[in-house]
Parts: C-alpha cells; sequence; structure tokens
C-alpha cells in the first residue's frame, strides 16, 4: 500500500503521523511525506509584511519543511517499506492532490486542521477539501482530548448503506492485522422521513417492514465476514431522520476511535449539496474518519464525466 502522509507544524499533523504509525497494517508501505511551501501571495489572508525577497523566502521556508519532514521519515521506522519526501510549492490542497495523483497514492492521511490561517469550526480547510476530492481513501486523524493517550484502533465504526461499499469497507479491515480484542461495531441507520408523521406510517407498512429486514440480513452477512478476521463484532440497526447525526452520535456514545463511511454520494453532486452523509460526518465527527474509495472506480467515473461533457460541448457547438 502506498500512503500519503501531509505534514506541517501543527499539532494536528503530529497527530496524524502517530495515527499512522499506530496502524497495524499486515504489510510494509511505501509511505510519502509531503510538505507544502505556500508563498505569502497565495495565502488566504493578505499581509502588509511581505517579504522584499520572495525567492529567498521560499527558500527558507523549503529548508525549514525539509528538515521538518526528514525528522518525520526518521520517526515513522517499523511499519515502512521506503520512504520519499516532497516539498512541492504551491497551494496545499491542491498540491496533495497533485502528488496523490502522479504517486499513485492508495491512502492519504491528514490531520483534521492544517496550519492554515482560515479554519472550519470542526475541519480545516484543507482538510475539507482534500477529503471530499480525492479519488482515493483519504483519513483524516483527529487528536485524543488528552495528547498523552497514544492513539489506538480499539472500537472502529464501520457505518453501513447497503450499497457496495459495504464489502469495500470490510475489505479495507482485511489490510490491517488487529488484536482480536478489538470491537468492530456494524452500523446501519435507516433514514425515517418524519414530515407529516410519514415515519408512523412507514413502519406500518409492510413495504418498510420488509427493508428493515433485508438491512437486518445484510448486516449479518457482513458481520460473519468480520468475525471470520478473528475479531469481536457488534450489530446495532438505527432508526433517524438524520442519518450523520445518527452515525455521529452513536461513535460518540460508544468511545469510537475510528469511523469508517464510503463514499457512494460522490462526485458533483456532493460539491453542491453539503448534505452528503460522508462530508457531514468529516465535518463534524470528533474521532478520526476514514473513508474509503476505490480509486479506479473513480477513475472511470472520471473519464466518464469528461466524455459526457465533451459530447454536449460538441452538440451545443453543432
Amino acid at each position: 500500500m502506498r500512503v500519503l502522509l501531509a505534514n506541517d507544524a501543527s499539532k494536528h499533523s503530529h497527530a496524524a503521523a502517530e495515527y499512522l504509525l499506530a496502524m497495524p497494517f499486515r504489510k510494509p508501505i511505501d509511505l510519502d511525506i509531503v510538505s507544502t511551501v505556500t508563498p505569502p501571495v497565495m495565502m488566504d489572508n493578505a499581509s502588509d509584511a511581505l517579504s522584499d525577497d520572495l525567492a529567498e523566502f521560499i527558500n527558507q521556508e523549503c529548508a525549514s519543511a525539509k528538515a521538518r519532514v526528514e525528522k518525520t521519515a526518521d520517526e515513522l521506522s517499523g511499519p515502512v517499506h521506503s520512504v520519499h519526501t516532497h516539498i512541492p510549492v504551491g497551494l496545499p490542497a491542491f498540491e496533495l492532490l497533485r502528488l496523490a495523483d502522479e504517486t499513485d497514492t492508495d491512502l492519504i492521511v491528514l490531520g483534521a486542521v492544517g496550519h492554515s490561517a482560515l479554519r472550519r469550526v470542526l475541519l480545516g480547510s484543507v482538510s475539507d477539501y482534500v477529503a471530499t476530492h480525492s479519488a482515493v481513501s483519504t483519513l483524516v486523524v483527529r487528536p485524543s482530548r488528552d495528547s498523552d493517550i497514544p492513539p489506538n484502533l480499539d472500537k472502529i465504526v464501520i457505518a453501513l448503506s447497503g450499497s457496495p461499499e459495504d464489502h469495500r469497507m470490510v475489505d479495507w479491515l482485511r489490510q490491517l492485522h488487529l488484536h482480536p480484542s478489538v470491537e468492530v461495531h456494524l452500523v446501519r441507520v435507516l433514514r425515517l422521513d418524519t414530515f407529516y408523521r410519514q415515519d408512523i406510517r412507514q413502519k406500518a407498512s409492510k413495504f418498510w417492514n420488509g427493508f428493515v429486514d433485508q438491512a437486518q440480513a445484510q448486516i449479518l452477512d457482513l458481520e460473519t465476514q468480520v468475525q471470520a478476521m478473528g475479531l469481536t463484532t457488534e450489530t446495532h440497526l438505527v432508526e433517524s431522520d438524520h442519518v450523520g447525526d445518527a452515525l455521529i452520535n452513536y461513535a460518540e456514545a460508544h468511545g469510537s476511535d475510528l469511523l469508517i463511511t464510503g463514499d457512494s454520494d460522490s462526485g458533483i453532486l456532493t460539491r453542491v449539496f453539503i448534505g452528503s452523509t460522508s462530508r457531514y460526518v468529516l465535518r463534524h465527527a470528533e474521532c478520526s474518519v476514514l473513508v474509503v474509495r476505490d480509486k479506479e472506480d473513480r477513475a472511470r467515473d472520471k473519464e466518464r464525466t469528461v466524455s459526457e461533457t465533451q459530447q454536449t460541448a460538441g452538440s451545443t457547438a453543432q
């Protein structure tokens, strides 16, 4: 597996590196450590005290970033097959995505809040953009409230949706050598439409009961697969009018260390409408979040979108 680790001077970046080091990969990973240098003219906030010599400023920042990533590379020994360091100059989010594509990355790991002047309430602007637009699986790490507690994976919540991505998330666990004591919670949230008390009508209908039975059968099938890995499991079928809230509340109530979600609602609409489950969880969860994607599927979707766009443009031109 090839992993790209975002690195800057923030405590969240340090937490991401520690979390990655604590992940028990079955096979050594190939690691790319990236620290982006952003020239003052590209920063979000204007500055009245820009360096007179921009080239010298960039050289100094690059030297500082290089020393930092090399230090991180030295610390990340153990489950690492190879380490490569990168110091690109540009906007962090774009450079991370570009490098992920160029290096054929399988997983991007970054802290929830980067070393940036602009921060969202619960998720950094860089983390938000990368996790939303990445074509590969992305792990957003949130450090523990108590920094003295080392990162662990004692409790993992998998957010099921009834889609083929459920199996993809379970398969992702196979890449880790998890201790049998690790609890894997398989959670499926069934959305109730409460407008005009439709939830009552839904529950009373044969269709709804059949839907619940089907969801329970799917959960049990996946539970069997997880138990075959020698892991402890819990299954929960939750009914709620907001899937994202229900997942976050469940993860918090059970002390989850990692919440794994798919990205079946990804694409153009996801970037227009903020209501996608994966994006909501990314922004509001208090624990670390892993969005599992199939980069080959995303590549095919991208090619299809480009082709459709070109065909539309050609039709319009005619």
